[in-house]
């Protein structure tokens, strides 16, 4: 058996084994991961997973910012075995990125060192994790069509992140919704691990069409995006105009 599905396998048993102590211990989740779907669930498990992980880190000290640094070296990674078509390793790598990424929060609210020069630098290097796993992806295809799928993916997931950062920065709040970056990370680890138990072509294949289904997706979220802040942004200064009419003195005064 290849070592990818050795690792996948492994990782599948500690999976199961945590879900079901989850399920008996049933711990109180944070709000931020409440509510119904598929998402919200498995973050509710991992953040249950991550907390013995996250008091080791804080006693070794670990800051938030080297918990991301060590979530993008990850990704890094599985770019990496993606690109040589490792895609067993290359999903375990994602996993454990992800998992960092998910961990980097936390512990920044566990250590009380939040700030907007963390939050900005986590929401970027999430963009170049994104554009790099992407880019192994693009390169493991040894034809243009697999290849300009990875490209028209990796634009699209970008163009969702774009849309709803240039609306904040006008003052308008984007409600979430779509097709997003956590969806788009465990569609891409679910596709890498079933890839791995396919056959060469096959798995080039699962890769390929995948790529493409995300960037319909992603395509359709980030044009949502846009039209909903659009009108936001339309009824906003309709609003200011009108309040502006009222304000200006009668005609004939003086």
């Amino acid at each position: 058996m290849p070592s990818g599905q050795i690792a996948i396998l492994a990782l599948v048993s500690a999976a199961l084994a945590t879900s079901l102590l989850y399920l008996v211990v049933r711990p109180a989740a944070p709000a931020r991961v409440a509510g119904p779907g598929f998402i919200p669930m498995l973050g509710r498990w991992a953040y249950f997973v991550s907390r013995p992980v996250l008091r080791v880190a804080m006693a070794l000290g670990i800051t938030a910012n080297g918990m991301t640094a060590i979530g993008v070296g990850l990704t890094l990674v599985a770019s990496g075995a993606a690109g040589l078509r490792l895609w067993g390793w290359a999903a375990v790598a994602l996993i454990f990125g992800a998992w960092c990424d998910l961990m980097d929060g936390e512990l920044a609210r566990s250590t009380s060192t939040q700030s907007p020069a963390g939050a900005f630098l986590d929401s970027n290097l999430d963009r170049i994790s994104e554009i790099a796993l992407f880019a192994g992806l693009g390169w493991a295809f040894i034809d243009r069509s697999g290849t300009f799928w990875a490209a028209a993916a990796c634009v699209a997931s970008l163009m969702v992140s774009y849309a709803r950062a240039r609306g904040e920065g006008l003052g308008a709040e984007c409600p979430t919704f779509g097709f997003e970056r956590p969806h788009r990370v465990v569609t891409l680890m679910f596709t890498l691990i079933a890839a791995q138990f396919l056959s060469a072509a096959h798995a080039l294949l699962l890769v390929e069409v995948v790529c493409g289904l995300v960037t319909l997706a992603a395509g359709a979220t980030a044009l949502a995006r846009m039209w909903v802040i659009y009108r936001i942004l339309g009824r906003r200064a309709a609003a200011a105009a009108e309040e502006g009419a009222h304000r200006l003195p009668p005609t004939g005064t003086r």
